[in-house]
């Protein structure tokens, strides 16, 4: 009898204890449904995301965590492992742990992660890129142009049917797809269908600016050097004052060259070495004073751009760019998020975490700058030795051409129209000393090579 009721208590016992069990996660649910409604998104996330670290939620509280992340970002499982991310068993830890793979050259496993995400996600156009990333880094070229093609029609799909933020979203994976189709023509050479598809990406993107060079460079291969000179002209214009690169004057040095235009090639050359090598210098001066610094970068980059021209002229043009790159919107985006949150101040929000995690972006957002900015400073350095040696193959020729005095090279109507080579859907205008907007990257010089007369000089 003893017996008996033993096990009588015993199981009463255990069914007490799992409706215990059960309460409490009903409880860490709807307490984390009350942050939610008060938008205190991450508090919201950390409280159901940590409990699930180790167990897999079911299909509720999966779609519950997606629409978190939608609000907060994925900042916030950077500290997961991909075991704990596994067990969470959502398309958004697929895809961390896709790109975390991609990163690690594991593309079997990049492959296997982005399988698990639906078509119909509003992930699924990001994991196209990803995956045609995943085939680019491993050569193969036809499934890459496949993938990036799919990932471009998906994208725009959804570009169509969304607003605002999520629209701009949908628009800069689109353009992304296109840009790595184009690269990849151009990789092969086959520079006219890379043309194609950088004049597809429309002029309005944040992202066409930085075609306009590896457009340049598509038309220099195909000997076109005009339409490269007049594609860099572009970047002459005020609207772009701020997109200096660096090699956009080695490709402009070359494509005089290769017309046979040596004291416009040496013009370039010697800018180069009297602006911007010097600047350059003195900008690394700069960088290595402030290094010390607690989270310089950081804060450089919220700095009046006046004060930041004034130590730097450089400064100014590095803060423009990298303020407009995806990454560092992404990461200032999940940092203004925190903020709002913090300074809501609601009762029970976790105030700690966010200041933690808040640090660590400044942290990474820090790193990210300041590697930017010594990667433009050896930019420049590197590709002096570019200039340098070209500057000897000019000054190892003869420059006795036509046109050497300095009337005539000065003189803005040098060239000739019927040097212009133009396809049957472009319209042509002349250029009246004026920057227009919907003109920009249309531009082709009109110069006339000096090669054949300086063969029958020789």
């Amino acid at each position: 009898m003893k017996y008996f009721l033993t096990i009588i208590f015993m199981t009463q016992f255990c069914i007490q204890v799992g409706i215990a069990k059960e309460t409490k996660l009903d409880r860490l649910y709807k307490k984390s449904l009350q942050h939610f409604k008060e938008k205190d998104y991450f508090t919201a996330l950390d409280l159901i995301a940590h409990r699930y670290k180790y167990v897999t939620p079911d299909q509720n509280i999966q779609h519950y965590i997606e629409t978190l992340v939608a609000h907060t970002g994925t900042h916030y499982f950077n500290t997961f492992s991909d075991l704990e991310l596994r067990k969470l068993n959502i398309p958004t830890t697929d895809l961390i742990m896709a790109k975390r793979n991609l990163y690690l050259s594991k593309f079997r496993y990049v492959h296997k992660r982005l399988k698990r995400i639906p078509k119909g996600h509003r992930l699924y156009s990001e994991a196209l890129l990803v995956k045609g990333t995943a085939y680019l880094m491993n050569k193969e070229y036809s499934k890459s142009l496949k993938i990036y093609k799919q990932c471009s029609d998906v994208a725009y799909g959804w570009e169509k049917r969304t607003e605002n933020k999520q629209k701009n979203y949908f628009a800069v994976l689109k353009e992304s797809c296109i840009i790595n189709i184009a690269r990849i023509h151009y990789m092969q050479k086959n520079y006219e269908l890379a043309i194609r598809n950088y004049e597809d990406i429309p002029k309005k993107s944040f992202k066409w600016p930085y075609t306009l060079l590896e457009k340049a460079w598509a038309y220099y291969y195909i000997g076109n050097y005009n339409r490269s000179l007049g594609i860099l002209l572009t970047y002459n214009s005020p609207l772009l004052e701020s997109y200096f690169t660096p090699e956009a004057e080695v490709l402009k040095a070359l494509s005089y060259f290769k017309l046979c235009l040596y004291e416009d090639a040496l013009t370039v050359i010697d800018k180069y070495y009297t602006t911007y090598a010097p600047r350059s210098s003195q900008l690394k001066k700069v960088i290595r004073g402030q290094n010390s610094k607690d989270l310089y970068y950081f804060n450089l980059m919220f700095s009046p751009l006046v004060h930041s021209e004034k130590e730097n002229k450089f400064l100014r043009t590095l803060i423009t760019q990298m303020s407009k790159r995806i990454k560092y919107n992404l990461d200032l985006n999940s940092f203004y998020k925190m903020n709002e949150e913090i300074y809501r101040a609601n009762k029970g929000a976790n105030v700690k975490l966010l200041l933690r995690m808040q640090r660590d972006l400044k942290e990474q957002i820090n790193h990210y700058v300041k590697v930017s900015t010594y990667k433009f400073i050896n930019e420049i350095h590197s590709l002096s030795s570019e200039m340098f040696n070209l500057k000897l193959e000019i000054l190892s020729r003869k420059r006795d051409l036509a046109y050497k005095n300095k009337t005539f090279k000065n003189n803005r109507s040098r060239g000739n129209f019927n040097n212009i080579t133009r396809e049957k859907h472009q319209e042509f205008w002349t250029f009246k000393s004026a920057f227009w907007a919907d003109e920009l990257g249309d531009y082709s010089l009109g110069l006339s090579s000096t090669c054949k007369t300086r063969r029958i000089r020789q």
